[in-house]
């Protein structure tokens, strides 16, 4: 064990990086820089491929860039910058720390945190560590997460941790890495004699999570002075998040960070926007935001120079559009786009109706309806009208609900939800226009899917209808962009295309120079599945493309609606599933009902039930004339395959830390 003296110790540093596309987030230039004021030297190890940017950026602070085969994980990177380092001269160093950039910081300087350790009478030590909890049967020990594992001399001059080392597999997956490293390090080591802490103490947690650095991140960085903190909490899959929360923890610690600290919150944008789904991003940030429509929220800057651009189409809803124009600021312009024929009679409404913010009007074909008004006649307002933010909307019938029999009230509360929700009232719509002046990150805005009436069954779970496969080669092919799709996963576009926008995030989608003739002609467009309809579901895509979020937005008003929406919703769905229902969480009912309803989950059941008699009858013939001590013996060895895959499952769904 020991104590090193502060100011003079000589540390390695070992960073694993990877990213798909070997390009290095900004995060990682600010972590470095303060990092390596407590490192003699630093080793850079790259799982995969490294861009010409990543690469100017370590060399910035370091020499000693090893580029290896994506297998293993960061153990095997750590191993092979220590076996290729050679171990002499990993004892010359009182500490070699070995990390990786699943973490994010620091938000505080390091320099509290190896003052600190340095005090400690340890042979190795880390940031925070994973209680001991029992899951299922199976004991997961106490260890230190292995995002941060930092050794003293007296352990790397050790036997044991070189053969450890020389030893060691390269495991295929993240299972493995987890249970066979990670889980085991910590452990096995303490049961040597060597000694460890960390720099959180884990015990003051366990209370509440054996994971706080993912379910209670906020009140780390708070109370403890956490310097870092996870990337994953930011686009973690919200299932993990609700199953043990109230969905709280990263917008928690989005808004501490953002509020009271000197931390700059675009590197955590940087860091996630390129890489991740954005509905896992949209959930985990609850990018959501329910304004005020009849007070206005502070304004902390100058506001945005924006406009407002509406297609007019249907003449017997002039009442409508007007009522809802009405909400649109005096400093903000207003554009109408319609038919030649139809512009004139726009005009008289307005007059005769004493309607007094100017108007600029477009004419525009009857063809590709709003879209194409937007993208093609609109396009030069957008592109060259120096408008820092735009809002759109159109007024909306969707006639061929009532042919295929539905109401037309339907479609009425689609239109109304899109437009109380983009032009719900003058106050309203400032605090729009306050919300991206203040939120310089926010490229899109619009009122969350319908899912009412026949909208249910095209918006939840997932709202891409026929329209994967076009909306991605739009994004990919034709407009050259990329960022993560997943059919599996809702968009976060503007379902309805009634939105606001900021014209640098979408600015890829009118640079494309559309014409008329890309649409398709009224009357053949169909209810679903044309470049119309892709366009709908890829304009949140873009804005992430350009390194902005797309975001929900609900007046106050409307979220009264909303929220009892949102409650019938789930209350018929769990009603009609009767007792198929078990378990107290979500997940728990859900994984009951797939049982019942599902093939694969009645296959599941049917090969639980077989199972379970097969072993009944067996071990009632069979085991249970033994003697007592004989069949403990045999029910630990019959139940060990079980729980060990019972443990590894667990140890992932709690252990969840890389990427």
């Amino acid at each position: 064990m020991t104590v090193l003296k502060s100011g003079e110790t000589h540390r390695l540093g070992i960073y694993c990086f990877y990213d798909k596309r070997g390009h290095a987030a900004k995060f990682i230039d600010f972590f470095l820089a303060d990092l390596t004021k407590h490192l003699d030297k630093l080793i850079v190890v790259v799982n995969g491929k490294l861009d010409n940017q990543a690469r100017q950026l370590f060399e910035r602070y370091t020499d000693t860039i090893i580029i290896r085969e994506n297998k293993g994980l960061d153990a095997a990177a750590y191993r092979d910058a220590m076996l290729q380092t050679g171990w002499k001269r990993l004892e010359q160093y009182d500490e070699v720390i070995c990390l990786n950039d699943t973490v994010l910081g620091p938000v505080y300087p390091f320099e509290e945190m190896f003052s600190e350790m340095d005090k400690r009478e340890v042979d190795f030590w880390g940031i925070t560590a994973y209680p001991a909890e029992t899951v299922n049967e199976e004991h997961i020990p106490t260890h230190i997460q292995a995002y941060w594992h930092a050794y003293r001399q007296s352990i790397v001059r050790s036997q044991a941790f070189q053969e450890y080392w020389e030893n060691m597999p390269t495991w295929d997956t993240y299972a493995e890495v987890t249970r066979k490293h990670e889980m085991a390090f910590t452990p096995y080591f303490e049961g040597l004699g060597f000694k460890w802490s960390t720099y959180i103490d884990a015990s003051k947690y366990k209370p509440y999570a054996h994971y706080p650095l993912l379910y209670m991140p906020m009140q780390l960085v708070r109370d403890d002075r956490c310097p870092v903190f996870k990337r994953r909490s930011f686009f973690l899959d919200y299932s993990v998040y609700f199953d043990q929360t109230a969905g709280q923890p990263a917008m928690d610690l989005y808004e501490y960070i953002k509020d009271h600290t000197s931390y700059d919150v675009n590197l955590i944008w940087d860091a996630i926007l390129p890489s991740y789904n954005i509905a896992d991003i949209a959930r985990a940030m609850h990018l959501d935001y329910v304004l005020p429509s009849r007070a206005l929220n502070p304004r902390q800057h100058t506001a945005v120079k924006s406009a407002f651009i509406y297609h007019v189409y249907f003449m017997d809803l002039l009442d409508e559009t007007f009522h809802y124009l009405e909400s649109v600021p005096d400093e903000t312009d207003i554009y109408v786009t319609s038919s030649d024929k139809k512009i004139p009679l726009i005009e008289q409404y307005a007059q005769e109706h004493g309607f007094s913010h100017d108007i600029h009007y477009i004419p525009v074909k009857n063809r590709g309806r709003d879209v194409s008004a937007l993208l093609v006649a609109a396009c030069d307002v957008v592109l060259n009208g120096g408008y820092e933010v735009i809002g759109f909307a159109h007024d909306k019938k969707s006639s061929q609900n009532q042919e295929n029999g539905h109401h037309g009230t339907e479609t009425q509360g689609f239109s109304y939800k899109l437009m109380e929700n983009t032009l719900g009232s003058r106050e309203y719509v400032e605090n729009i226009l306050t919300l991206f002046t203040d939120n310089p990150q926010l490229g899109l805005l619009c009122p969350p899917p319908p899912y009412h009436a026949l909208y249910f069954a095209h918006t939840l779970p997932l709202d891409w209808g026929p329209n994967f496969e076009n909306t991605k080669t739009l994004i990919e092919d034709t407009l050259g962009l990329h960022v993560p799709l997943n059919p599996a996963k809702p968009t976060m576009s503007a379902m309805g295309s009634c939105y606001w926008f900021r014209v640098d995030a979408l600015k890829p989608l009118f640079e494309h120079g559309w014409a008329y003739e890309d649409f398709l002609p009224e009357g053949q467009m169909g209810a679903d599945g044309s470049i119309s309809h892709a366009i709908e579901r890829a304009n949140g895509y873009v804005a992430q493309s350009q390194g902005y979020y797309p975001a929900w937005v609900l007046s106050d008003r409307y979220a009264r609606i909303e929220i009892d929406s949102l409650f019938y919703t789930t209350d018929t769905l769990l009603g009609a599933a009767g007792m198929a229902r078990k378990g107290e969480t979500i997940l728990a009912n859900s994984l009951s009902i797939s049982d019942v309803t599902t093939k694969k989950g009645r296959l599941r059941r049917h090969v639980r039930r077989g199972t379970h008699l097969i072993l009944k009858g067996f071990t009632h013939t069979f085991i249970k004339p033994l003697p007592e001590s004989v069949k403990n013996v045999l029910y630990r060895i019959a139940w060990a395959p079980i729980n060990g895959y019972r443990h590894t499952r667990d140890a992932i769904t709690h252990l969840v830390h890389r990427e």
